[in-house]
């Protein structure tokens, strides 16, 4: 307050005096003004040595302010940008530079102060200079902001160093730009990572443009959508890159038949994270039809999603017609000793060109790339041979194997196994055939794929080696196959790649190909694993049509029923009389059957009509026979047991002795006994059972799709001539109503309510 004082003291003395002065108040002496402003003077100078800290004195202590640091002192901040390690620079108008920090010298390698004063643009590349000129002048234009750019400096060494500089524009007291202010930072390591990185994707693309075939990078969908083709697509599909990843689908360059085998495949391997080896043809821009060969992978990010699909696709078209050309001309493989491609074709072929009823196996054999990866080809070639010893050792009467190429085999089945093919099903008995026909191929290929599964268990010794395989297999059938061999042996392939279902062991995995065998394979795998639970927890439901025969006899009321399972639903009598075969509970299983049966129509018969129980699904043996004993015990005594007849199937086990006897004292008993000639009426060649002669009346499911009038008429003759009744089932009078009477043929009748 004191200094304050002073200094207003002085300044009115001096201001009183002129005022004074002015207007005539003080005379205008010399002397008065000089001490007149003396004495003001005075006042301001002590007003000053006043504001002065007296030596010694503490100095007060400084109030700081809410949210304000102290303010550091002009040397601290040079020290702190001294320490960057970025550049920090300022320049004039004319880019010279007023201000450096120690960065200058550590990556230029020159003095700070002999660089001052001098322009940006000596120490920038002459590729760069007019870059930096025009960024600098976009800058002192006042029309730019900011800006960032990256720019080559000439060390002092000759060296250059990449930079990104970061500039704006500096501005003097009027708002004026007076120069610049910027930051250049060290990007030198950068820039060299991503050279490298450039030069090794112009190196790795210009070998992709020139390997014989196309890279590609691929979408998993249906369309095939590329994202990437190398330019070796041209000679591959003829298209331009660019009109490949600009075309609708790759999916339509694919050859029509072969879309749906590529699909499914790639979606079985990505569903295994495995990397996949395909063949299949292609049409070209042109329309000339090529083989292919693909060797792909999926790409996945860190959470386990498919981004893409990587592959290279290549034209093998040659190969192929080589392939096809050693096809024609030797007999046996050299490295196995099987049957060559060639020769098995041609046995397929006149197996179908006879009608035969047949299978065809293709075995693909699944580790064995890793196996040469890791012991060599001829290592491989070793295996292959022993694997080819154990397939001719196994091989027996109608069953023949190859091999199709590669590490593929092909094996052609003629007929069923039976109990004298090696290593067949031990537990099934001898004779143990279904009626249906595809149920039967479907239960001889999982037959043969045990027993392959079972041979296959055993490790292969090579050299002191143990070596363990395992295998896929595809099961094509005679009846859904193409019109030739090599289109049976292709749906084969095809089912090999979406095989699934697995053998006991682990060791084989299997598909069937066509939609009704795999149908049908299915429902017996799911039977096979009700069955354990069928006799016991599983329901019977019973289903009762009436039938009569002409004139006025007495009608029957046909019996059959199915197991019911709440996971797999209506399970067949046939696939569950098989499975008894083959576990040896048929007799059991039987006998519950039939008394399900009567259990449950007896109430729904009329007077004087008899209740037939079928049994027409398996063949008749011993088991079967002591079921209905044990079945027809059960029923004596009870209302309705004297009305009782069988419906027996027309196969029987050629072991069953005294048949005859068997059926006598079935009828001892009051049973008449039936049987069922279906399958004698509807196929070629099913041969007539003479049996039958000794039956009660005969029964014949009449199905005009797949049923011969010649046949039919033939059975009627038989028929009339030993005075046998017939009752037939279906459509009766599509064959017409003369014929059908003449021999007594009766007619259905709706269900009972």
């Amino acid at each position: 307050m004191l200094t304050v004082w002073l200094y207003l003291t002085g300044a009115a003395a001096a201001c009183g005096y002129a005022i004074g002065a002015t207007m005539g108040w003080l005379p205008s002496s010399t002397p008065l003004a000089v001490a007149c402003l003396g004495g003001a003077l005075g006042l301001v100078v002590a007003a000053a040595a006043t504001n002065r800290r007296a030596p010694g004195r503490p100095a007060a202590a400084a109030v700081p302010r809410p949210g304000v640091g102290p303010i550091p002192p002009l040397h601290d901040y040079r020290a702190l940008i001294d320490g960057l390690e970025d550049i920090v620079f300022e320049t004039d108008a004319e880019a010279a530079f007023d201000f450096l920090n120690h960065a200058w010298k550590s990556i230029t390698m020159l003095d700070v102060h002999v660089s001052l004063h001098t322009p940006l643009f000596r120490y920038v590349h002459p590729d760069e200079q007019a870059l930096n000129r025009e960024q600098f002048l976009t800058i002192l234009s006042q029309h730019g902001d900011a800006c960032r750019y990256e720019t080559r400096l000439i060390r002092h060494d000759g060296q250059q160093r990449w930079v990104e500089v970061r500039l704006r524009p500096r501005f003097d007291g009027h708002g004026q730009v007076s120069g610049t202010t910027g930051m250049m930072t060290d990007i030198h390591s950068r820039k060299r990572a991503e050279d490298v990185l450039r030069a090794r994707d112009r190196s790795l693309s210009t070998l992709l443009d020139h390997l014989p075939g196309m890279a590609f990078r691929c979408r998993n969908d249906r369309r095939w959508t590329m994202e990437f083709v190398s330019d070796g697509c041209f000679e591959l599909t003829g298209l331009e890159a660019v009109d490949l990843l600009n075309h609708p689908s790759y999916d339509e360059l694919i050859h029509p038949e072969d879309r749906a085998y590529v699909w499914d495949y790639v979606q079985s391997q990505l569903e295994q994270r495995k990397a996949f080896h395909l063949r299949y043809r292609i049409r070209t821009r042109a329309g000339q039809e090529k083989w292919v060969d693909e060797r792909s992978r999926g790409i996945y990010a860190g959470n386990g999603t498919l981004l893409a699909i990587e592959g290279f696709i290549s034209d093998i078209s040659s190969q192929k017609r080589d392939e096809e050309r050693a096809e024609r001309e030797p007999l046996r493989d050299r490295l196995t000793g099987l049957k060559s491609r060639a020769l098995l074709l041609d046995r397929v072929d006149l197996a179908l060109q006879y009608g035969a009823t047949f299978m065809l196996l293709c075995l693909d054999v699944d580790n064995l790339k890793r196996i040469n990866e890791r012991h060599g080809r001829a290592f491989g070639d070793q295996l292959l041979s022993r694997l080819g010893e154990r397939l001719a050792a196994w091989c027996g009467p109608g069953i023949s194997a190859g091999r199709s190429g590669g590490d593929e085999f092909a094996i052609l089945a003629l007929e069923a196994p039976t109990r004298g093919d090696a290593a067949a099903c031990a537990e099934a008995p001898a004779g143990c055939a279904p009626a249906d026909r595809q149920l039967g191929g479907v239960i001889a290929a999982l037959t043969l794929v045990d027993t392959i599964a079972g041979m296959l268990d055993t490790p292969f010794d090579l050299d002191g080696t143990s070596i363990s395989i395992s295998a896929r297999l595809g099961i094509a059938f005679s009846t859904e196959a193409g019109t030739d061999a090599r289109a049976m042996l292709r749906d084969a392939l095809h089912a090999v790649y979406s095989a699934r279902w697995q053998t006991a062991s682990g060791t084989v995995r299997y598909a069937f190909a066509g939609e009704s065998a795999r149908h049908v394979a299915q429902a017996w795998r799911r039977s096979a694993s009700e069955f354990a639970r069928a006799c016991d927890t599983l329901r019977l439901q019973v289903s009762l049509a009436q039938v009569r025969p002409l004139g006025d006899k007495p009608g029957w009321a046909e019996g059959t029923a199915c197991w019911h399972s709440p996971r797999a639903g209506l399970i067949p009598a046939e696939h569950m009389f098989l499975h008894a075969c083959r576990a040896g509970t048929l007799q059991a299983v039987v006998e519950r059957y039939l008394l399900a049966i009567f259990a449950e129509a007896r109430l729904h018969l009329k007077p004087q009509q008899r209740l037939c129980l079928c049994i027409d699904v398996v063949p008749l043996d011993a088991a079967i026979l002591q079921g209905i004993h044990g079945a027809l015990l059960a029923i004596a005594g009870q209302p309705g047991a004297t009305r009782v007849d069988l419906l027996l199937p027309q196969q029987v086990d050629p072991g069953l002795a005294d048949l005859e006897a068997t059926l006598a004292g079935l009828r001892s008993r009051g049973v008449r006994v039936g049987v069922d000639l279906t399958p004698a009426a509807s196929r070629d060649g099913e041969p007539f059972p003479t049996w039958a002669l000794l039956a009660d009346f005969w029964r014949i499911g009449v199905d005009q799709a797949a049923m011969a009038r010649i046949r039919l008429e033939r059975l009627l003759r038989i028929a009339a001539l030993h005075d046998i009744p017939v009752v037939a089932a279906g459509d009766a009078g599509a064959f017409g109503s003369r014929l059908i009477h003449r021999v007594g043929v009766a007619e259905p009748i709706a269900p009972a309510a």
